[in-house]
């Protein structure tokens, strides 16, 4: 038997062992997203990634404004008549500061992204045990995420979403956002804000 055929054999196996085991004990059915806004934590989540965002954008105008400093003080060295090779060194350093300032944005909304990411999982985690719970409470030992694909029909006996918010707020799972802070403009690179490097390029 090659690989693939190995490979593909094994899989139908677990497949099949998955739905045997989905039968005998049923399938339940939860809407996260809603379980999150019951507790919540989906207003949480929008609030602290803003914050974080604000305080990223923050420092990103300070980077921003340092960057502009730097390329002002080459645009006076070179006077108000720059040589050929002064305008050369203007531009470099204008496009060195500009890659310098969208590396760290990029970063910055990586890092958002990853928070997001970490939050997210952080909540499914805590969740799992609960809604496992109230689905073994209907005799029932699988739960779905309820997403289409891959639900596209079910009964609603086995919609455990309510059951599942109702055990996860008694498990002190629910949780009272902060005001959203007003949110702080993005930062633009250090030679577009104030024209800096343009009619010299």
């Amino acid at each position: 038997m090659t690989m693939k055929k190995l490979f593909l054999a094994t899989l139908a196996t677990f497949a099949f062992a998955l739905i045997t085991n989905a039968d005998s004990g049923g399938v339940a059915i939860l809407d996260i997203d809603e379980v999150a806004r019951q507790l919540g934590v989906e207003e949480k989540v929008r609030v602290d990634l803003l914050t974080m965002q604000n305080t990223l954008n923050g420092e990103l105008q300070k980077t921003q404004s340092n960057l502009q400093n730097q390329m002002a003080g080459v645009e006076q060295a070179a006077g108000q008549n720059p040589t050929e090779e002064q305008r050369r060194q203007i531009l470099a350093t204008n496009q060195q500061l500009n890659s310098e300032f969208n590396r760290l944005k990029t970063q910055a909304q990586q890092t958002l992204a990853n928070e997001r990411v970490r939050l997210i999982n952080e909540f499914r985690i805590k969740l799992e045990p609960i809604a496992l719970d109230a689905a073994r409470a209907k005799n029932l030992h699988v739960v779905m995420m309820k997403v289409t694909p891959p639900v596209f029909a079910y009964d609603p006996s086995v919609d455990i979403t309510a059951d599942t918010a109702k055990l996860a707020m008694e498990a002190g799972m629910k949780v009272v956002a902060p005001a959203a802070p007003a949110a702080v403009p993005a930062a633009t690179p250090a030679g577009d804000s104030k024209g800096k490097g343009k009619g010299k390029e």
